[in-house]
């Protein structure tokens, strides 16, 4: 697994819980629930554009490809 699909994971895995926290704090009744699901949104959509640009990233063997690609069109 590369570095970047870790990174990917991790974020997820955070996402998760932060939810998970923001759900359980809901159930209790604090008060800041608004600001907080306020502020999980907005970390969704960031998340969401992160993940969507991470999949941009082209993979060691894309690049490979890429490159040779380039090197045998210059012959």
């Amino acid at each position: 697994m590369s570095r970047l699909e870790t990174a990917m994971n991790r974020l997820d895995t955070a996402m998760a819980r932060l939810d998970a926290a923001v759900n359980h704090s809901a159930e209790r009744g604090d008060r800041d629930r608004d600001a907080m699901e306020h502020e999980l949104s907005e970390l969704r959509q960031t998340h969401e554009l992160l993940q969507e640009e991470a999949r941009l990233v082209p993979t060691g063997s894309t690049m490979r490809w890429a490159l040779q690609s380039v090197v045998a069109g210059s012959h």
